[in-house]
């Protein structure tokens, strides 16, 4: 889409005025210093031979200057460093000089290694492409992400969008070191549906029980159900991995099992929760049917 307005990133030419407006734009950024990864260097990657194959294959730039969300106004991508770790992250253009951060990389994750980024278009449609490694050593893989701004964040990028009929949505979780909630999902398109609440859905409170914990039923609205499936659908969710799981401990682990009208059915367990950014965002809608639904307790 041709740009149509203006704003301070427009007028971004170099490093230094980059790492001014940053530092102005959001005050989460205070403390973000932006670096390009091809010259993000220390003493234990002088010679990594992954970095140095990056470095090959990517373009070097300070930024990436894009439409990303269609409105008009440039975006912004930006590389760069806090205290103890390295990141990639967009700043979203809303108008009137006010920007929205949207992480590119995992917060979560202790980046040692830098986060390189480049600009496509697929079907007319800006796309960032993301390659980071997880370790610095013992893993040379590089993890290659294909990501398309959609709904307020970024998701990966789909060619094509499957039609899959879904029958019923089975997801779970388990404890975690802390107060996770602990519950267990049926969702059916007709009839009734059930919420099996077990810990800390309506009560944050470790060690506690709530009387409130139960079993529900409820006929779930169409439109959130037709949602959930049109997401599935959206992340071709047949086509995803099996297993996933982070690299630290004590976190609780979501488990999926869809059921298809052609008989077939996907399993997907995730430790951590964090296996694509298109099942986060799942989770998100089916933890929040807990409370969004009219649930009577059986």
């Amino acid at each position: 889409m041709k740009q149509s307005k203006k704003s301070t990133i427009d007028s971004i030419t170099d490093l230094n005025s980059l790492r001014a407006f940053v530092k102005t734009a959001d005050s989460t950024l205070r403390d973000f210093t932006c670096v390009s990864p091809h010259v993000y260097k220390n003493e234990e990657l002088a010679s990594s031979p992954v970095k140095q194959k990056l470095d090959s294959m990517i373009p070097k730039t300070d930024y990436i200057k894009a439409d990303l969300d269609g409105n008009g106004l440039m975006d912004l991508v930006i590389t760069g460093e806090t205290q103890f770790s390295f990141h990639a992250l967009a700043l979203m253009s809303l108008g009137e000089e006010q920007y929205k951060v949207v992480p590119l990389s995992s917060p979560r994750n202790y980046n040692q290694f830098p986060i390189y980024t480049k600009l496509v278009t697929k079907n007319d449609i800006p796309i960032i492409e993301l390659y980071e490694k997880r370790t610095t050593f013992k893993d040379q893989k590089i993890n290659k992400s294909t990501l398309v701004y959609k709904d307020g964040t970024f998701v990966e990028y789909q060619d094509k969008v499957a039609n899959y009929q879904i029958t019923k949505i089975e997801f779970g979780t388990t404890g975690c070191f802390g107060t996770c909630p602990v519950f267990n999902l049926t969702l059916v398109p007709e009839g009734k549906s059930l919420f099996e609440a077990k810990y800390y859905n309506f009560n944050q409170n470790l060690g506690e029980r709530e009387e409130e914990e139960g079993d529900f039923e409820a006929v779930i609205k169409t439109t959130d159900f037709n949602v959930i499936v049109q997401m599935m659908n959206e992340m071709n969710i047949k086509d995803l991995e099996s297993s996933y799981t982070v690299g630290w401990t004590d976190d609780q682990t979501a488990k999926l099992k869809i059921s298809f009208a052609d008989g077939s059915v996907k399993y997907i367990q995730d430790y951590g929760m964090q296996g694509t950014r298109g099942l986060k965002i799942l989770y998100e809608k089916l933890l929040a049917l807990r409370f969004n639904q009219d649930w009577e307790r059986i």
